[in-house]
């Protein structure tokens, strides 16, 4: 069984995301995440991934 605390982590380095970035669609924003090549394959992508390419893009932002 997949960790339930993991939802508030992933959920709020996406809004911390979002909010850096208004404009984008939230299935932009995903597809930006993992990139356009792997999009079909969305579904297989793990939370824990998801969750580390956000975090490295907001400690991107966070140093602009």
């Amino acid at each position: 069984m997949r960790d339930p605390n993991r939802i508030d982590e992933v959920l709020e380095a996406l809004r911390e995301y979002w909010v850096a970035h208004p404009d984008m669609r939230l299935g932009q924003i995903l597809v930006n995440l993992i990139g356009a090549k792997f999009a079909a394959d969305i579904f297989y992508v793990e939370d824990d991934v998801l969750l580390e390419r956000l975090k490295e893009e907001n400690r991107k932002e966070s140093h602009k």
